[in-house]
């Protein structure tokens, strides 16, 4: 059987110039981004939103990743019944460890009086928050609902509604601008007599996923799990570009957000607020093809519906613990989720066949709420390798084996005896994966796995190392015939 540690990656260990062993990591470092609960900060030159979790006493900072050692510590550092703490608890429940779990508060900028001369456009920021409230006023130093507000300057203020199915349609009420929060387009019902003037409060996710604390994380060598707590493609689009760079330096991060919602179910007046702007953010499964939906890779994955029943928060935390705790043997299919009752939607078979055809991991609730796959979102596109998560551990882990025993080769005489003993170290570990069923063995009519290390033709002080090998598949559907004797 394989060695295996209990930590994120490989590790090699060497004595004398050579490797004496190599050991697999099956956990996998958690990083979720997310929410916490927030307080306006009057002390400086200008006003600035900061976090603020239930023990004042503690500085904790935006876009600065903490640990926590008991679940309470989750409210403490984040606020009790923000985004970012049950994130945090619902990460445990659903199998992350706790030594290898990491909060980041996103931070959050508000804007005021934005203008707009368009009766259409797009703001200067998305991901908003999702409040028709009273916007932060830096005057008066009061924070507000930290809501999205909208004035005319010259006939007064508009009625604000928020709309999740893309671009907003124009309004047909008077004096009414409808928001999309997640990409940050407006529609009023006409233009306007002076200026449009926004102000809002969004959440800067870019700016969390680049900060060099972050980055430092995982480490080269070592695995992870990046979640994103919200369901705007461009705040997806942000992580990825980020975990592109990581892996490009042998951080090998996998990616995990929810699928911008393209529907809406409106509200009517009795149950409008500020709190849910008039409308439920949806899926319309049928038609996901033209939706937002501008991540395709095989180290990123999405997943839908991802919102909990009337409240704005996603199950994304949950997921990622599913993501980063299942044993590297046990592929995720159909697994329950802890911690979570129901669903703003409930997919029917036909609307997650249909998500699924767009490379998006499909939720379903009833009685249970199960994820059902681990598809990455370019599993259809021409050439992926290692297209679902369970082939892309085992892959990232035989990458790292590989570049392991490279680097442990740097320095040594290039004959045929070093990259013979290069060879025959990954061809051990292989074996190994071999006879633990995570990959398929060679046979007299498959060759399913092979290890080549050999000089590069047109540089003596260079060895390629070429590694192959197939997964075994993971078990979808069952057919069955039954017969019943009525003799």
């Amino acid at each position: 059987m394989a060695t295996y540690g209990e930590f994120p990656g490989v590790r090699v260990e060497t004595q004398s110039g050579g490797i004496t062993g190599i050991t697999i990591g099956e956990e996998e470092k958690l990083v979720l981004f997310g929410e916490a609960s927030y307080t306006l900060d009057t002390s400086g030159d200008s006003d600035e939103i900061v976090v603020e979790g239930d023990d004042a006493t503690l500085d904790v900072s935006a876009s600065s990743p903490e640990q926590i050692n008991a679940l309470r510590e989750a409210d403490t550092k984040f606020g009790a019944g923000s985004e970012l703490a049950d994130g945090m608890r619902e990460a445990i429940a659903n199998g992350a460890n706790f030594n290898f779990l990491y909060g980041v508060a996103v931070p959050r900028e508000f804007v005021e009086g934005e203008v707009q001369t368009t009766q259409t456009g797009s703001l200067d920021n998305l991901a908003l928050v999702e409040h028709t409230g009273e916007a932060v006023d830096s005057t008066g130093d009061t924070l507000g609902d930290m809501g999205i507000s909208v004035t005319d300057t010259t006939d007064g203020d508009l009625s604000v509604e928020l709309r999740y199915n893309g671009s907003p349609a124009n309004p047909t009420e008077e004096d009414t601008v409808f928001v999309n929060p997640l990409t940050g387009e407006y529609a009023a019902d006409a233009a306007p007599t002076g200026d449009y003037e926004f102000s809002y409060t969004y959440n800067d996710y870019s700016t969390a996923f680049s900060a060099e604390e972050v980055r430092g994380i995982v480490n080269e060598n070592e695995t992870g799990v990046y979640v994103a707590l919200s369901d705007s493609d461009s705040v997806s689009s942000s992580l990825q570009s980020e975990i592109s760079t990581l892996r490009t330096n042998f951080q090998l991060v996998n990616g995990v957000c929810v699928a911008e919602p393209n529907d809406n179910e409106l509200l009517d007046a009795a149950n409008t607020s500020a709190e849910n702007g008039g409308a439920d953010a949806r899926y319309d499964a049928g038609n996901y093809g033209s939706a937002n939906q501008s991540v395709s890779e095989e180290y990123f994955y999405k997943f839908a519906p991802g919102r909990e029943e009337d409240v704005v928060k996603t199950i994304a935390g949950g997921v990622g613990g599913l993501f980063a705790g299942n044993p590297i043997s046990d592929p995720v299919y159909n697994d329950e989720l802890n911690g979570y009752q129901s669903l703003e939607q409930t997919f029917s078979k036909t609307d997650a066949d249909n998500m699924r055809g767009e490379d998006i991991i499909p939720v379903r609730s009833g009685g249970a709420i199960r994820v059902q796959g681990n598809r990455s979102t370019a599993y259809s596109s021409a050439g992926t390798v290692a297209a679902d998560f369970f082939t892309r551990r085992i892959t990232d882990r035989v990458i790292l084996i590989g570049k392991q025993v490279g680097d442990n080769t740097i320095g040594l005489i290039n004959d045929e005896d070093t990259r013979s003993r290069a060879a025959r170290l990954i061809r051990a570990e292989l074996r190994q994966l071999v006879a633990d069923g995570l990959i398929k063995p060679n046979s007299e009519t498959e060759n399913n796995w092979r290890v080549e290390v050999y000089e590069e033709t047109t540089d003596r002080n260079e060895v390629n190392i070429d590694i192959s090998f197939t997964p075994y598949g993971i078990v979808k559907r069952v057919d069955e015939t039954i017969t019943v004797d009525t003799s």
